[in-house]
């Protein structure tokens, strides 16, 4: 949970700089950190159920849960794209990558722990 934590705080300060910008840089940023960051809150909550439990349930839950968020990122990223206009391209993948990138740090440091 902690590095939902700091990807929660990296959208919004990725999304408060791009306000400096723009309010379309702004939001597309927001857009492109909850590309990213819904579907990773999903595959948490899945697996996180199945913690403790037989080891094949607990296999089979996060290889579906790891592919539904590949699918839904890739459906939320369609749909951003398809239906927000007008949208800045540019910062849209900074929000992504730069969630990604908490989400590793986030990871790195509940390792560390």
């Amino acid at each position: 949970m902690k590095s939902l934590r700091i990807q929660t705080l990296a959208a919004m300060v990725l999304a408060s700089v791009s306000l400096l910008d723009s309010p379309v840089a702004a939001y597309s940023a927001l857009f492109g950190s909850l590309s990213v960051y819904l579907p990773g809150l999903l595959f948490t909550v899945l697996v996180m159920r199945k913690m403790g439990s037989d080891s094949a349930v607990f296999l089979r839950t996060a290889m579906l849960a790891e592919f539904g968020k590949l699918a839904l990122a890739g459906a939320l990223c369609a749909v951003v794209f398809i239906y927000v206009k007008p949208l800045a391209a540019g910062f849209f993948f900074l929000g992504m990558i730069g969630v990604l990138i908490a989400g590793w740090i986030g990871l790195a440091a509940t390792v560390k722990d």
